[in-house]
C-alpha cells in the first residue's frame, strides 16, 4: 500500500475556537496498489484521527486532475474511493485534494501528493480490412454519429454505487494483448490500445464484472455488437465484438451474469474479447481494476 503525507489547511476562525483540533493527527491515507503508473485505476482509503478533540466526518469528497472522487464510509470509520490515473498523465506527485465536513459542520481541506510514474509500453502491428483504415463518407457519418452517442450514454452514470465487491474476469481464458500498446493498422499509427484482449472462440459466454445497469447494448461500427455497464461514480466497463447480445439497454445485471457470446465483429483480426473500462471519461487499465479489492 502506498501511503502518503498529508499537507493541512484548516480554516483559520476554526482555528481560534478550537485550538486543540490543530494538535490533532491527521487521517491517514493509503492507497492500492501501492505503485501507480498512467493508466492505472486505484483505490484509496482514508482513515480519520482517532484523537478526542476531532469530531467525526460527515462527508468525504476528493479531487485529482480534475477529476471528482466519491467516497464512502466503511463499517470500521474509514472511508474509500475508486480513482484513476490518466494514460498521458506525466509522471511525479499529482495532488489529491481532500475536502471533508466535520459532524459540527466545519469544512476542513488535506492535500495529498500521490506519486504516480510512466510505464513504457510495446507496439502491435495488425492488418484489417481497408474500409476500417479509410471509410467512405457513408461510414463516416455513421462513426460520428456513434461518437456522439457513445458520448451520451456513457456519461450517464449514476451518482450512487451500484457494485459490490471485487471486480471479476469476464471469462476464463488466457489474455491476448495489454492495455496501452501503440496499434499499426496497415503500417499506419490509428490509436492505443485502451483495453485487454482475452483469447475466446466465437461463441464463448462473456460475464459481467460486477453489479450494475446497462447503459449501451447495440452494434457499432468499431465495436461490433457490444455491451457498457455503469457501476456508478463514472465507473464503467466495455465489452465488445460479441456475436449475440443477451441484454438489452436499461437491464441491471449482478456479477457473473451472461451477457452474450463472444465473437468477432467490428473491427477485428478475429474472434476474442476486448474488454474497457471507463471512469469519468478515462480509458484505465482493466487488469489493475481486476486487481483491487474495493
Amino acid at each position: 500500500m502506498q501511503v502518503v503525507t498529508l499537507t493541512k489547511i484548516v480554516v483559520p476562525a476554526l482555528a481560534l475556537v478550537l485550538p486543540t483540533f490543530l494538535a490533532a493527527q491527521p487521517p491517514a491515507v493509503t492507497t492500492s496498489p501501492e505503485r501507480l503508473v498512467n493508466g492505472s485505476a486505484f483505490a484509496v482509503r482514508v482513515s480519520p484521527s482517532a484523537g478526542e478533540a476531532l469530531p467525526g466526518w460527515r462527508s468525504l469528497g476528493a479531487e485529482l486532475d480534475g477529476r471528482r472522487l466519491t467516497f464512502e464510509r466503511n463499517a470500521d470509520g474509514t472511508w474509500s474511493a475508486l480513482g484513476g490515473v490518466d494514460f498521458d498523465a506525466k509522471p511525479g506527485p499529482h495532488p489529491l485534494v481532500l475536502g471533508a465536513v466535520r459532524e459540527d459542520g466545519a469544512a476542513e481541506t488535506f492535500t495529498v501528493p500521490l506519486e504516480v510514474a510512466h510505464e513504457t509500453r510495446p507496439t502491435s502491428r495488425l492488418t484489417v480490412p481497408k474500409r476500417f483504415i479509410e471509410p467512405n463518407a457513408r461510414t463516416r457519418a455513421r462513426i460520428e454519429r456513434e461518437r456522439a452517442l457513445k458520448a451520451s450514454l456513457l456519461s450517464a452514470s449514476s451518482p450512487k454505487s451500484l457494485f459490490e465487491g471485487r471486480f471479476a474476469p469476464p471469462l476464463a481464458n488466457a489474455t491476448s494483448e495489454g492495455y496501452g500498446m501503440e496499434r499499426l493498422f496497415n503500417g499506419k499509427r490509428q490509436s492505443v490500445h485502451y483495453g485487454l484482449d482475452y483469447r475466446a472462440a466465437k461463441g464463448t459466454p462473456v460475464a459481467a464484472m460486477n453489479a450494475g445497469r446497462v447503459l449501451l447494448a447495440r452494434d457499432l461500427f468499431y465495436e461490433g455488437r457490444c455491451v457498457a455497464i455503469d457501476h456508478g461514480h463514472g465507473l464503467v466497463t466495455l465489452y465488445l465484438h460479441f456475436s449475440k447480445l443477451e441484454v438489452k439497454e436499461g437491464d441491471r445485471v449482478v456479477r457473473g451474469q451472461r451477457l452474450g457470446l463472444s465473437g468477432a465483429s467490428g473491427r477485428v483480426t478475429g474472434p476474442h474479447l476486448h474488454v474497457a473500462v471507463r471512469w469519468q471519461g478515462l480509458y484505465l487499465d482493466p487488469a489493475t481494476l481486476l486487481a483491487l479489492e474495493p
